[in-house]
């Protein structure tokens, strides 16, 4: 048995990284971890003594595999590969176990597992393949589509969480019609998005990431791939080890978890059920059962994964190079266009039907957008075109031309002194100036084209857009707005960062020397041998220079001596602090 200065001593002789990997992965609480309080951890002794509470190793000891729970039962005989989790979470040495381990392994007799074979699946249903295959992809399309629209509901800034997290019914709601998906998978949908790191939800309202705007318009095949690679790359390691002695059929995984890991009850479950839920949304499984293409999909590790890429490929509907432009103003696509296509229809049009045969809508608000994006009448028109199995319809031309001629009359640029200047034609800045809706701006009149408010450029423009003035910011304007306000970021770190920062501070209080010179390092191993009254090996320099060994059992430390007794000669020895010069714990 190993004990807490035994812990700490090897503790204190690990290797940073792995000191951190360790700390974060025993999930200590965040008292210990805090840089101050009277649980804050602030030497090796408290790191130990903070690993060795029964709650903390419990929670380590139910994510150990079944292998490794057999193995702590006789560590010095066990197979080391088998022993390597335990090891690498501080729970033994390799060799001795902590007695705190032992304590809690003697107390939970479902983590000392038995020789019970392991649970077959169900019974195996015949499959049509390629039925099987056809449902998936199109199961697959439908998230991939889901998620592409919320992803654009991400850039466009409607996605915020509330003020005790997680977003609130009414935009469950509007981001499902948006998204063509069940308001009640729009969490699980934005989760997905942001375990992947295709959005960035640390801000309250969520952004998109770089990675995430990549995927927007990468091509359906790779975009499937992608999502797939990113998604398996944030399970846990046992549920990547359940999944891979599933084999094809995951639909007995709750108890293949429960005998692959005894000590999972609390948690595997609910991850093993989610697990498989996504892999059946990412057209992965059908009823449970791995597809054929699904096993690739699982299998890739990178993106760029060409048997993966082309399995996609071949399952996923074809896409479609045009589309159909109506004398009412809609626009038809029969199927799926690419993402490159479909990026470039959105500029000009609205999606009203997003799907395998999505339905859009030209409108003057569609058209002014575009030309607020740098179009100008001419490359809307082309753009459309290019996409449009026949000519541009008339009136679709005829709208295009209306806007783009009224377009950008009124510019709205920064005042001299303090909010915005707007310049116009005279005829429409006296409407302007009498609109009812715009009086808040308090409107003042330099001259026959020029008019001026106390409210910042982006407010005014956003202003007379609602009331559908052809107004646009002025480039200098738009170069200020475009960097916004400062985004309040939250403040909470990854259980990582807050290892880094614990074990920084133990390094740094290490080296300082006045906060834990090697006598306080010795006389807090005696201490925790006499609160433990367990044995412990001293050497001592002695008057003449040579040096002694002694094994004791310690019954106090105080006045700068050691009491105890030793062990071989059965006496009592006294020995000077200041004289020992090593101290070793007996296993």
């Amino acid at each position: 048995m190993t004990t807490a200065a035994a812990l700490a001593a090897r503790l204190r002789a690990m290797p940073d990284d792995d000191l951190v990997a360790l700390v974060a992965a025993r999930r200590l609480p965040g008292a210990a971890l805090a840089a101050h309080g009277p649980s804050a951890v602030s030497d090796f002794f408290d790191l130990a003594d903070a690993l060795r509470t029964p709650d903390v190793i419990d929670r380590a000891l139910a994510r150990l595999p079944r292998a490794t729970l057999a193995a702590l039962q006789h560590p010095a005989d066990a197979d080391p590969a088998a022993l390597a989790p335990a090891v690498a979470l501080g729970l033994t040495d390799g060799a001795d176990l902590d007695d705190a381990v032992a304590a809690r392994l003697a107390e939970h007799p479902e983590l000392r597992p038995d020789d019970a074979p392991r649970p077959g699946g169900p019974t195996p249903v015949p499959q049509d393949v390629d039925r099987v295959r056809a449902v998936a992809a199109e199961t697959a399309f439908a998230t991939l589509t889901s998620l592409a629209e919320l992803v654009r509901a991400v850039a466009a800034d409607e996605v915020h969480e509330l003020a005790k997290g997680g977003i609130g019914a009414p935009l469950a709601r509007h981001l499902g019609e948006r998204a063509a998906a069940d308001p009640v998978r729009v969490p699980d949908l934005l989760a997905l998005l942001a375990e992947t790191e295709l959005v960035d939800p640390t801000s309250p309202t969520w952004t998109v990431t770089d990675d995430g705007r990549g995927w927007l318009v990468a091509p359906w095949p790779l975009r499937w791939v992608e999502l797939v690679v990113r998604w398996r790359a944030t399970l846990s390691d046992p549920v990547v080890e359940v999944l891979a002695l599933a084999a094809d059929d995951w639909r007995g995984l709750e108890a293949l978890g429960r005998w692959a890991y005894p000590g999972g009850a609390e948690w595997l479950p609910a991850e093993l059920v989610r697990s498989a839920e996504t892999a059946e949304a990412l057209g992965i499984t059908v009823d449970g059962v791995v597809t054929a293409t699904g096993r690739v999909l699982f299998a890739a590790r990178t993106t760029d994964d060409t048997a993966a890429i082309d399995h996609a490929g071949a399952d996923l509907p074809s896409t479609v190079p045009e589309v159909y432009l109506q004398n009412d103003l809609t626009v038809i696509a029969p199927g799926p266009l690419e993402p490159a296509d479909d990026a470039a229809l959105r500029t000009v049009a609205d999606v009203e039907a997003p799907g395998l045969a999505s339905r859009y809508r030209i409108s003057e608000d569609s058209v002014r957008r575009a030309l607020l994006e740098g179009y100008d009448g001419a490359a809307v028109l082309d753009t459309l075109g290019r996409l449009s199995a026949a000519d541009v319809p008339q009136p679709v031309r005829y709208l295009v031309e209306q806007v783009s001629a009224r377009a950008g009359s009124i510019v709205v640029d920064h005042a001299a002194e303090r909010g915005s200047v707007v310049r116009g034609p005279a005829e429409q800045l006296d409407l302007v100036s009498v609109d009812a809706e715009l009086r808040s701006l308090a409107w003042a009149r330099r001259s026959p084209t020029v008019l001026v408010s106390p409210y910042p450029p982006s407010s005014v423009v956003s202003a007379l857009e609602d009331q559908r003035y052809p107004a646009v910011l002025a480039p200098a304007a738009r170069v200020a707005d475009a960097a916004g306000p400062p985004v309040r970021r939250r403040t909470a770190r990854t259980p990582e960062e807050q290892a880094r920062e614990l074990v920084e501070r133990l390094r740094a209080a290490t080296r300082r020397g006045d906060q834990e010179p090697a006598q306080e390092w010795m006389g807090r191993q005696i201490d925790l041998a006499v609160r433990g009254k367990v044995a412990v090996r001293v050497v001592v320099r002695m008057p003449d220079g040579t040096e002694a060994p002694f094994t004791i059992v310690p019954t106090s430390v105080s006045g700068g001596r050691i009491r105890g007794r030793d062990t071989h000669a059965d006496v009592e020895r006294t020995l000077p602090l200041s004289l020992v010069i090593a101290v070793e714990h007996v296993a």
